[in-house]
């Protein structure tokens, strides 16, 4: 494929040497010439130094020609301006990060195909390292309409010794609820149970369903309180989001990502 990265920070750069050593034909787009330089000579990828919102750059990097075109620049406003840019000259697949998720309408306006919330997924993982409770979530599906998350079977709980097959004949179960995954208390590897599986105190269950349906099966594993525990807590980070955008704003407006130094140039390991 023929992939164009506007950005050539950490990620950029990253990037750029996974997609080179799978023989992709890649081009990089930064301001900074000796960065340019060190790109391609460590990569050997084409880098072009300049601004990626300027059309006689991109033209260039023969935008038109693209299968994909990343925005990795460390501005929201510069990465909506490549990513308008980039759609208008017919690229159909449009990968952007959003350093400010204020800019999701727009970048979502502007064609953006995958916006890339590299700091709300962080920070995600982070809590969750931090607390990890028996209820955690994987992801929001459809809009918000239904999750992904991942429950502990309680001692004690309904469930516990039950088989699957049993458990979807309990009447309490709910239809709008799915059980995708199992990692038992015991292993590491993930299975994808039958019927005839039975859960054990200690187990994960991955759960796929309605917001409804998901707290009502947390109830037959016996973490009710775990499940009110996490919907609270997207509440409150719904609530809290333009707060922190705002903030984010102020700083972005000020701020740009800082230049790197070419020492920190390495090629990943594949």
């Amino acid at each position: 494929m023929r992939i164009v990265i506007a950005g050539a920070g950490i990620v950029g750069r990253r990037l750029a040497a996974r997609l080179a050593s799978g023989r992709h034909d890649v081009t990089v787009i930064d301001l900074n010439r000796e960065l340019c330089d060190a790109v391609s000579a460590e990569y050997g990828v084409v880098a072009i130094c300049g601004n990626a919102t300027d059309i006689v750059i991109l033209e260039e990097a023969e935008i038109a020609k693209a299968d994909v075109a990343v925005a990795l620049t460390g501005l929201s406003a510069d990465n909506l301006a490549f990513s308008l840019l980039a759609h208008g000259a017919g690229v159909e697949r449009i990968i952007a990060r959003m350093p400010n998720p204020r800019y999701r309408a727009a970048y979502e306006r502007a064609g953006v195909t995958s916006i890339l919330d590299a700091t709300g997924l962080f920070l995600d993982r982070l809590v969750l390292e931090i607390e990890r409770p028996p209820v955690h979530q994987v992801a929001t599906i459809a809009d918000g309409q239904g999750v992904i998350v991942w429950i502990t079977v309680a001692e004690g709980s309904a469930a516990g010794g039950r088989s699957l097959d049993e458990l979807r004949a309990d009447r309490r179960f709910p239809r709008g609820c799915m059980i995708s995954g199992l990692l038992r208390a015991d292993g590491e590897k993930l299975l994808f149970p039958t019927g005839r599986d039975r859960l054990l105190p200690g187990d994960q269950v991955l759960l796929v369903g309605t917001i409804d349906g998901v707290t009502r099966a947390a109830d037959l594993l016996g973490q009710r309180q775990g499940i009110a525990s996490l919907l609270f807590r997207r509440r409150r980070h719904r609530a809290d989001e333009e707060a922190h955008a705002r903030l984010e704003t102020a700083v972005e407006s000020e701020t740009e990502e800082p230049e790197e130094e070419i020492r920190d140039v390495d090629v990943p390991e594949a």
